[in-house]
């Protein structure tokens, strides 16, 4: 018989929303538990995300308001961008605090330049509307010509002709390291995080809730719904739900590193409806492409790569960057996002309405960005409600990350190789991942394929595991003391490995 839990805190969802949140409230004297239905954290909406940190205030967002502009037609520009709404403020904030939250967690954070850029007159106008948004913004911007634009990106179509751009608004994080960086450090200091826990039901109790999960049942004070594409299902469960969530998809596509130079910019073409173009330097060196815009989606489970938008999206591409060949993509993958239905432009971050121990943070996009200041303001809603909050004096907010071996210099590279061997052995060669990364990150909490992939980046490259993935099986098997069958891509049925040869061979004599 499973025994049961008791917690002052639950979170639901072990994305950068309900992670952001645990480790806030693990500076506090609060008991923390974060459940997760996947097999790791960042398997939900966050693995599939941009990881574009950008500000409130900015060119980047002044694009992003003409999507509210052709919906919304009767407001004018000055109105489009709202100042003083709590998703501003909190964007403001959460951009401002993340360069030094990502040094605490030692996850890579790097500033682009943003570059929206036209070719014709419906551009043209598009244009002129986020100029008139940022001019509303206080928001300095540089216009560009022709050859403006081919300064900055020199292998760029001259059918663009006129441009805007900006640095110092936009920023980008690999958004499952900085899931997986939440994660550690919150565990750390003393957040519980259990995963393969999913939960069927709640009965709401005088001061609190008794929830019944596949690891037996919890009493909490408190539940934060961070559930992500299944907020809505968590609500109903506890009976207070008053919103639905529509889902959007769009299509991206990973090109090879031997093209990376070829961008230098975040590139956007000026926004029209339903069509939402990017192509963007990554962190790793490689390319990315969105361009065949936003469709809408069935829910979380409908992320299958779609055959006629490929064409759209290559050529999208062509006609930006002629010079990227077709054959430069090494992968591609559909995204989904949700979006809750009684307020689609805004965040639901709040005391629900029929139950005050019950919070809702359901996050639309772009969400990642504003999760510094998103975390305190929730935990600033559940000191209203009650809960108790004494600083913890041995807080430590520092995390670090598995050591890279293709980061590090020659002298850099024997001194972890002297500690441990297998650091000089390298399993993946796209990405210069070594066994002892590898190692290392199911030491941390990898528990199939994927979990090692966003930890180390094995398999991101331009072979696709072709190289590697072998590898990856044998030492996951080894380290987790299991059959190489029961190897995972990530949890549940997803098995690499169904049986062996033989086995089939015995099956058929």
């Amino acid at each position: 018989m499973k025994k049961q839990l008791e917690t002052q805190v639950l979170i639901v969802g072990a994305g950068s929303t309900g992670l952001s949140i645990a480790r806030e409230l693990s500076k506090y004297k609060v008991d923390v538990t974060v459940v997760e239905k996947n097999i790791d954290v960042a398997l939900g909406v966050v693995k599939s995300s941009l990881g574009l940190i950008f500000s409130s205030y900015g060119l980047a967002n002044a694009n992003s308001l003409i999507l509210k502009s052709s919906v919304t037609p009767d407001l004018s520009p000055s109105e489009l961008f709202e100042p003083d709404t709590l998703k501003t403020r909190l964007g403001r904030e959460g951009f401002d605090a993340f360069p030094a939250l990502a040094e605490e967690l030692d996850i890579e954070f790097r500033m682009f330049r943003e570059l929206i850029i036209g070719r014709d007159e419906p551009d043209f106008r598009s244009l002129d509307l986020v100029e008139e948004i940022c001019r509303g913004m206080n928001v300095g911007f540089e216009r560009l010509d022709r050859e403006g634009i081919q300064a900055y990106e020199p292998h760029i179509s001259k059918d663009y002709t006129r441009g805007l751009t900006y640095y110092g608004d936009e920023g980008q994080i690999y958004p499952w390291e900085y899931s997986i960086a939440l994660a550690e450090n919150a565990r750390d200091n003393g957040v519980r995080i259990m995963l393969l826990t999913e939960i069927k039901g709640i009965t709401p109790l005088s001061g609190g809730f008794m929830v019944d999960t596949t690891s037996g049942a919890i009493k909490t004070k408190f539940i934060i719904n961070a559930g992500g594409g299944y907020a809505d299902k968590i609500a109903e469960m506890a009976e207070v739900r008053d919103f639905g969530l529509l889902f959007i998809g769009n299509q991206f596509h990973i090109i090879d590193k031997r093209f990376g130079g070829m961008v230098n910019t975040i590139v956007e073409t000026a926004f029209r409806p339903g069509v939402a173009e990017m192509i963007k330097p990554t962190l790793s060196g490689n390319i990315l492409l969105a361009g065949s815009g936003l469709v809408e989606s069935k829910g979380l489970e409908d992320t299958a790569t779609k055959a006629e938008l490929m064409k759209q999206d290559l050529a999208s591409m062509q006609r930006i960057f002629p010079g990227i060949p077709k054959g430069g993509i090494i992968t591609s993958y559909y995204a989904v996002s949700a979006f809750n239905t009684r307020d689609p432009e805004n965040h639901l971050l709040e005391v629900s309405r029929g139950n005050a121990n019950f919070l809702n943070a359901v996050v639309r996009m772009p969400g990642m960005g504003f999760t510094p200041a998103m975390s305190r303001y929730m935990v600033e809603l559940l000191a209203n409600q009650g809960l108790e909050l004494t600083t913890k004096a041995d807080f430590n907010p520092y995390r670090k990350r598995i050591p890279r071996v293709s980061e590090l210099s020659d002298e850099e590279r024997k001194g972890v190789i002297a500690k441990d061997p297998r650091y000089g052995h390298i399993i993946c060669r796209c990405e210069e991942v070594s066994e002892g990364e590898i190692v290392e990150a199911i030491k941390r909490g990898a528990r199939s394929v994927v979990g090692v992939k966003y930890r180390t980046r094995a398999g991101m490259g331009r072979c696709q595991r072709g190289f590697c993935g072998p590898r990856v099986l044998e030492i996951l098997a080894r380290e987790l003391d299991i059959p190489m069958t029961e190897v995972t891509m990530k949890g549940g049925l997803s098995r690499v490995l169904l049986y062996r040869s033989k086995e089939l061979l015995n099956a058929g004599g």
